[in-house]
């Protein structure tokens, strides 16, 4: 799950990075974009009116400049958008289809193999936690968070505090693992938690150290 999770997000991305008209690309950790045209275009102006640009002074075809950077910056802030919206909405379908199905396959002697694809897939949630996690793991260490995620990416593009959505959905999916551990049979709690702990490590090393870079480089 460690790798479809990861794939997943990157492919919201990727998926939106075509639909806007972008080249784009994806491996085994992250995807990209990029736009040859509108590269050249902002290269040639740059260094035609460098000084006019650093100092906000009108230059022939400001208008149009302005317009196509806006425009970039726009597009840029839904394709990081893309990524943890695909992974929340995954989870959340995940959550609503357990629910449906929570009575049926669940029992205190059983968890019947559909309730277990619901919570896994319930379970992307779990980015978000991993997230948050890192990044005060990172203002422990460095005096700082890492600005590298979506969530802080996304939080400075709409001029808010860089935590707010880091927060917001990393409590969020606490509250999922707690629901889903509420769900379970007593019996096999201890058993899910010390397997998906050692299967989320594993899951990291495989994919994102051992294999990942050789299969999707």
């Amino acid at each position: 799950m460690t790798v479809v999770g990861t794939l997943t997000h990157e492919l919201g991305h990727y998926s939106i990075s075509k639909i806007l008209g972008y080249n784009a690309s994806i491996n085994y950790q992250s995807s990209s974009y990029w736009d040859n045209d509108f590269n050249k275009y902002l290269s040639d102006t740059y260094e035609k009116y460098e000084n006019e640009i650093l100092n906000n002074t009108d230059f022939p075809g400001k208008e149009e400049y302005l317009e196509k950077v806006r425009k970039y910056e726009t597009d840029t802030f839904w394709i990081i958008l893309a990524g943890p919206l695909e992974t929340i909405l995954t989870g959340t379908i995940g959550l609503l289809l357990l629910f449906v199905f929570r009575k049926k396959y669940i029992t205190p002697q059983k968890v019947h193999l559909i309730a277990w694809a619901t919570i896994f897939i319930s379970l992307f949630w779990l980015r978000q936690v991993a997230n948050l996690f890192m990044a005060v793991m990172s203002l422990l260490i460095s005096g700082k968070p890492s600005q590298r995620g979506d969530e802080m990416r996304l939080a400075n593009y709409l001029d808010i505090n860089i935590w707010t959505i880091q927060i917001i959905t990393g409590l969020i999916g606490i509250g999922v693992l707690v629901i889903v551990l509420r769900l379970l049979p007593k019996a096999i709690l201890l058993t899910f938690l010390i397997s998906g702990l050692v299967g989320g490590i594993l899951g990291y090393y495989l994919w994102l150290i051992k294999f990942g870079p050789l299969i999707m480089p």
